[in-house]
């Protein structure tokens, strides 16, 4: 893919987060039975990693859990991360640190370079990075973050299997781009709660995990639909060394 043409779609998910911070926020709850499935995958764990943390609902989330644990969220809104830390002060078994980083720039991982983490979390995160190139590198960096045998556990929109998401998909014509110039997968979906904005999102199929996975250093451990099909569950692992 053109690198002009990923800057624009990186922007348009920058564009929408920033917008739509409190809009989004109050969409995405701690008390998501969602959550439920992430938090067994954390289990006790040393050191978290939350890419794409927004709001900071998974800190909050392993609050309410009993978990003890060494957090750390990065999300590249610096909206979100503001709504993260003011909630900061609410935990108490949770030492969480919050950053705001994008992680389609090489520099994101520089706060905490140096850390070894035993577990990496990205929930509704890759498939907002446009190019199979671009989703390489972020997983290259995330592996290069997690100690041997650590797990990366993914959840991307299965938007075409479920009916609500479908339905918020834009031609891409009518945003002015020529769908030629993408990848097959990507999409432009509508958002429509106080007001309307875009995302760019890409399709991960089960198939293009295993590829991704391959050129990144990791296996595939499992993987799975859930959610009522909303969401393809990924579990990678980093080999023991």
């Amino acid at each position: 893919m053109d690198q002009q043409l990923v800057k624009q779609l990186i922007a348009i998910n920058q564009k929408f987060y920033s917008e739509f911070a409190s809009a989004f926020s109050e969409t995405r709850s701690s008390a998501q039975t969602r959550l439920d499935r992430i938090v067994a995958y954390i289990g006790d764990a040393g050191k978290v990693l939350d890419i794409g943390c927004g709001n900071g609902r998974l800190a909050e989330r392993l609050e309410r859990e009993g978990k003890r644990a060494r957090y750390v969220g990065v999300d590249a809104s610096p909206q979100l991360i503001a709504i993260a830390t003011a909630r900061k002060a609410q935990l108490r078994h949770i030492a969480a640190d919050f950053f705001v980083g994008d992680i389609t720039q090489a520099s994101w991982t520089l706060p905490f370079a140096n850390a070894s983490f035993d577990i990496a979390i990205a929930l509704a995160v890759l498939h907002h990075i446009p190019s199979f190139a671009l989703r390489v590198a972020v997983l290259r960096d995330i592996h290069a973050l997690l100690k041997p045998g650590a797990r990366l556990i993914l959840t991307n929109w299965a938007f075409d299997r479920n009916e609500r998401q479908r339905k918020r998909i834009v031609a891409w014509a009518d945003a002015g781009f020529d769908a030629r110039d993408l990848e097959p997968g990507d999409a432009l979906l509508a958002w429509k709660r106080g007001g309307v904005g875009y995302r760019f999102c890409h399709l991960i199929t089960k198939e293009e995990m295993i590829r991704l996975a391959d050129a990144s250093g990791f296996q595939v451990a499992k993987q799975y639909y859930a959610d009522a099909e909303l969401n393809l569950y990924s579990v990678l692992q980093k080999a023991e060394g």
